[in-house]
């Protein structure tokens, strides 16, 4: 008599681990409480996989940069006067502590799931996407104008653009283009994979050009140059030196560099027309550079007063205002401006350690995605690292998630998508 096959279990850690990861990643389109109740959750199940033995940190050396400026925020609370928004600040970074070790379980989903949830990323930056544009259109016919009444800090006023066509649902302009340009360079990896059906690539195609309209709507400047560089990336990547192999091949390869830059330039036309370095504070009405630059140099004069250890974690916020005032910088004190660069905020709040720790820690990721010839592990440092260029990307919730999760995704799997999709 010939024992019948085991069912598989519905209930199991890596189908659990699967709902937890898929759910989080939609949740980065929701409500930031959604978003956080869910890291919660990975981190609690971790702490059960640990008890049941379903778990080890074996090989998470490269990961202790996350732990670590954890512990300095926690530092920079023996020197800081706000102790109340220094706490805030060290709960809202605690999966910082937590959370890469919670996921260091993914290898162990199979890789058909690990395909779905890969799937399910891209599915939600381009349901996003239209739910966006069907709001806009709506808005659009109801007033009977596609622009809206502007304000001194959102300079591009027609609501199919930038933070115009995704405030009503509450998600930064900017951090949702991040979303998409990482789905966009996944999407382009599977349509130019050898295996990928006809069928299938065109159907592809058209959604990877839906992104590319996205990139272009949300104007964010850096992100739309890391979209370029990466897609470049890939195609190098997936091609090689085999690209050049014949007059045709390079003919086309010009022509796409060519449409490439037309449409970086287009999608930063807007952020550059009033290119200059030349600014003063004051102006009530200067342009997208001159704010940053102004904020930026705020930011610089805090750092000089605190180079070493900071200002304590509470206490960056409060004295980059004072210097906002200082400075009669009228717009940063009126929209309550962070410093608007990853580097700079850690310098300025935890000093030369924590900005160190930051710098290494993708340091030591792109070493790792260069080690695995994993184009879109390299893609998204490279996305993370220009947006902490012009965005405070890890003093918000969503930021900070968002990079310790794929991070600690990509260090646990280095080989996520080293293969296209289709070749798995």
């Amino acid at each position: 008599m010939t024992k019948e096959p085991l069912k598989p279990r519905l209930i199991s850690v890596a189908n659990i681990d699967l709902l937890l990861f898929s759910a989080f990643l939609i949740s980065f389109l929701l409500h930031y409480r959604i978003n956080g109740f869910i890291a919660m959750l990975i981190i609690i199940f971790g702490v059960v996989k640990l008890v049941m033995k379903k778990l080890t940190f074996r090989g998470g050396l490269g990961l202790l940069f996350l732990p670590g400026l954890f512990l300095l925020l926690v530092m920079g609370q023996l020197y800081t006067s706000d102790l109340k928004e220094g706490w805030t600040l060290v709960e809202r970074n605690l999966s910082l502590l937590l959370m890469p070790f919670a996921i260091s379980s993914f290898p162990s989903i199979s890789a058909k799931k690990q395909t779905f949830l890969i799937g399910v990323f891209v599915a939600s930056a381009a349901v996003f996407g239209l739910i966006c544009l069907g709001n806009a259109a709506m808005v659009a016919s109801e007033v009977g104008s596609i622009y809206t009444v502007p304000n001194n800090t959102h300079f591009l006023y027609n609501i199919f653009m930038h933070h115009r066509l995704t405030d009503p649902f509450g998600i930064h302009a900017v951090y949702f283009s991040l979303y998409v340009a990482l789905a966009g360079i996944v999407v382009l990896q599977t349509v130019i994979a050898a295996k990928t059906s006809q069928s299938k690539r065109i159907l592809l195609g058209i959604l990877f050009l839906f992104f590319c309209g996205l990139i272009y709507l949300l104007k964010s400047a850096n992100i739309t140059l890391g979209f370029a560089i990466c897609i470049l990336l890939v195609i190098a990547y997936r091609y090689g030196k085999s690209v050049f192999s014949s007059s045709k091949n390079i003919a086309l390869i010009s022509i796409g560099v060519l449409v490439l830059g037309f449409f970086t330039f287009k999608g930063i036309q807007s952020k550059v027309n009033d290119f200059q370095f030349t600014y003063e504070m004051s102006d009530p009405a200067m342009g997208p550079l001159g704010i940053r630059l102004s904020i930026w140099d705020c930011t610089w004069q805090v750092i000089q007063e605190n180079w070493l250890l900071g200002t304590g974690t509470g206490d960056s916020h409060h004295e980059l205002l004072k210097k906002y005032t200082e400075n009669n910088f009228t717009i940063g004190l009126e929209n309550d401006f962070n410093s608007h660069n990853m580097y700079l905020q850690y310098w300025m709040s935890n000093g030369l350690f924590a900005i160190g720790f930051f710098v290494c820690g993708l340091v030591i990721l792109f070493k790792k995605a260069v080690q695995h010839n994993n184009a879109i592990f390299l893609s998204f440092i490279i996305l993370f690292a220009l947006f902490s260029l012009t965005e405070s990307t890890m003093r918000t919730q969503k930021g900070m998630l968002f990079f310790v999760f794929f991070a600690a995704l990509f260090y646990w799997a280095p080989q996520l998508l080293a293969k296209n999709i289709s070749e798995e």
